[in-house]
């Protein structure tokens, strides 16, 4: 794979931000250009940066095997959301960079095309995104995610509130606000979006991670949890990367076969 670092001037965030994407190398292109490529928008934690996944897990090989696109955003300890010092990581990642790719890469925008997945801070980002513009995704991975915003409440510090002022402000409307994971997922909204939860269960998270995973699946959405012994660490999160990927790869073979049955069928209707 090649491992590009794109340090750029965002018009979101008023300043230069870098952000790391992994592609198929010269080797390994074949003629198949990015436009036509799955693409993963991974986003990291809130003590990592955009590249953490590639340094803490083997996520360039699982790119390589499944032959996709992986986007890895920065967004320091934002939790993916607008009006951060003025800054906007919310819009930034969620339409910016995506446009950006396109225009510059050619990166799909074909919601078959592009998935997205989070890790601990990252699975809020992921499933704010997700579920805000679910038309643009064909799935979510929610790894240790912070999906549900209420249940830290009662821990919150005087420096947390402090730092994530943006957040703590919520708890007036902690049951309706939108920055709240928890109350995104709606049952007509969302039920074309495939949504995976996984979470250690020794992980702080895995409250929020069940309630959350428990809340899609009374709405009858296309939900998928997976609850196994781990804690909050690199070494689960990168077999559930893993896994994500193999998922891209399964859906764009059963897509080429279905495409391949369909040619065949007209084929036949015609002769």
């Amino acid at each position: 794979m090649a491992y590009m670092t794109l340090d750029f001037y965002s018009k979101e965030l008023k300043m230069s931000t870098l952000l790391s994407v992994l592609v198929p190398d010269s080797v390994r292109i074949g003629g198949k250009p990015l436009s036509e490529r799955k693409c993963l928008y991974l986003l990291h934690g809130l003590s990592d940066d955009s590249t953490a996944a590639v340094r803490l897990s083997r996520v360039e090989l699982f790119a390589r095997d499944a032959d996709v696109v992986v986007v890895m955003p920065s967004a320091g300890r934002s939790m993916y959301c607008d009006s951060v010092l003025g800054q906007n990581y919310f819009k930034h990642i969620a339409d910016e960079i995506p446009e950006y790719l396109h225009l510059i890469l050619g990166l799909s925008r074909k919601r078959e095309d592009n998935y997205i997945a989070g890790i601990s801070m990252g699975g809020m980002g992921a499933a704010r995104i997700a579920f805000t513009y679910p038309e643009r995704y064909a799935a979510v991975g929610l790894f240790s995610g912070l999906l549900d915003v209420k249940m830290m409440l009662p821990f919150v510090t005087d420096e947390m509130r402090d730092e994530f002022p943006f957040l703590i402000a919520a708890q007036d409307d902690i049951e309706t606000t939108p920055l709240n994971p928890i109350n995104l997922p709606d049952e007509n909204r969302h039920a074309g979006l495939e949504i995976i939860v996984r979470c250690g269960q020794q992980d702080d998270l895995y409250p929020m991670s069940l309630a959350f995973y428990n809340k899609i699946k009374g709405l009858g959405l296309h939900a998928t949890g997976v609850f196994e012994p781990g804690g909050h660490e690199w070494r689960v999160w990168d077999g559930y990367i893993e896994d994500f990927i193999m998922k891209m790869a399964n859906d764009e073979k059963g897509a080429a076969a279905a495409g391949s049955d369909d040619s065949r069928g007209s084929g036949d209707a015609g002769g």
